[in-house]
């Protein structure tokens, strides 16, 4: 199959899709991935989300730490707040 080849999928009463195999293989899409819903004037854009492993979070947060004045209790925040809203 091409990628540009379209599928067709349905919307459960719950409001899930099923993204045919062929397709999650395409993309690399597993069990837990997280997919970002863009609405655009020609329909729905679903776009993988990247995130970083546990790991590469803290190697960030330590080279940030040196040059940024921020509380453990403030990034402990932020993180809450950010799992939140996934």
């Amino acid at each position: 199959m091409a990628s540009s080849d379209p599928e067709v999928t349905t919307v459960t009463s719950k409001g899930q899709i099923t993204i045919p195999r062929a397709l999650r293989d395409q993309f690399g899409l597993e069990q837990g991935t997280k997919l970002m819903v863009v609405p655009t004037e020609y329909g729905l854009v679903l776009k993988k989300i990247d995130l970083p492993s546990v790991e590469e979070f803290q190697r960030r947060v330590e080279a940030r730490a040196e040059t940024t004045e921020i509380s453990l209790e403030e990034v402990s925040q932020m993180v809450h707040e950010g799992r939140n809203e996934t």
